[in-house]
């Protein structure tokens, strides 16, 4: 995905990274209440209470190779399309650029197929920082597909095995950088705190970040959830609880939106699930 450097999906591969991407926001169905705040709490030297719960997170992020040696865990990555791809413009170009990058057997695929969708599914295991995968597996699919065409899917499953956990520290490091740049030159930065609420007997905080909307967990100054946005384009990411003080992510959605000009509209749709053991 664009947005946060989480292992671009196979199908941007495919297409050369040509199309942005996004993830379908969903509501948090754990929430007991919510606290509006109308004032914005300042702290010490002028700081303000989101640079406060910004600063927490930073301070308190490990690469998850510290926090545990060994997780072992199953992904589900859902895939579904409705696009007409021999449309687009430029296509025996960015076929030829698939093929040399071993993605031909998947762009044939897409391309033969309007409607298209498969769900694959790994085990995974962390084991002090290296990952290894096992038993992959295509579980379901909407349409038929070669043996060959099979296969290329389930080779090129990067995004399925990615440590996601870091990235997203990353990504919201990155962002208070680009942020504490736009201060520095007395640009508008938007960056706010959107109020509290309670989930699972712990208070959580929302900071807003640019396009980016950040839960945060009082105390273990973890992430639990994360929006963000991209033109019409939006993500959202889950995150549990798996050991105590340490949230991983759980789910995500994604719909990628297709707004170039000369292109046929259409989605691409993927759906990331974890399974923690």
């Amino acid at each position: 995905m664009h947005g946060f450097h989480y292992k671009l999906p196979i199908i941007l591969l495919c297409l050369v990274a040509l199309l942005p991407s996004s993830i379908m926001a969903q509501e948090d169905r754990d929430i007991a209440a919510t606290l509006n705040l109308d004032e914005v709490v300042v702290l010490a030297d002028g700081m303000t209470f989101e640079e406060y719960l910004v600063k927490q997170v930073l301070e308190n992020a490990k690469p998850l190779k510290k926090r545990l040696q060994t997780l072992r865990y199953s992904v589900t990555c859902k895939l579904d399309k409705d696009i007409d791809l021999t449309k687009i413009p430029h296509r025996r170009t960015i076929t030829f650029a698939a093929r040399l990058a071993g993605y031909g057997k998947i762009v044939s695929a897409l391309m033969e197929h309007k409607v298209f969708g498969i769900t694959m599914a790994e085990d995974v295991l962390f084991n002090k920082g290296k990952i290894t995968t096992s038993n992959v597996r295509m579980v379901e699919m909407k349409q038929q597909l070669t043996e060959k065409q099979v296969k290329s899917f389930l080779k090129h499953d990067g995004m399925m095995s990615a440590n996601v956990y870091d990235k997203f520290y990353e990504k919201v490091r990155d962002k208070a950088k680009e942020l504490k740049k736009k201060y520095r030159k007395k640009q508008e930065t938007d960056m706010n705190y959107m109020g509290s609420y309670t989930s699972g007997g712990r208070t959580i905080y929302k900071v807003k970040l640019d396009n980016m909307q950040v839960h945060i967990v009082d105390g273990c100054w973890q992430i639990k959830m994360m929006d963000y946005s991209e033109g019409q384009n939006k993500a959202h990411f889950d995150f549990s609880e798996v050991k105590p003080g340490l949230f991983l992510l759980s789910k995500s959605n994604a719909q990628l939106y297709i707004d170039r000009k000369k292109w046929p509209n259409g989605y691409i749709s993927m759906q990331m699930t974890y399974s923690y053991k």
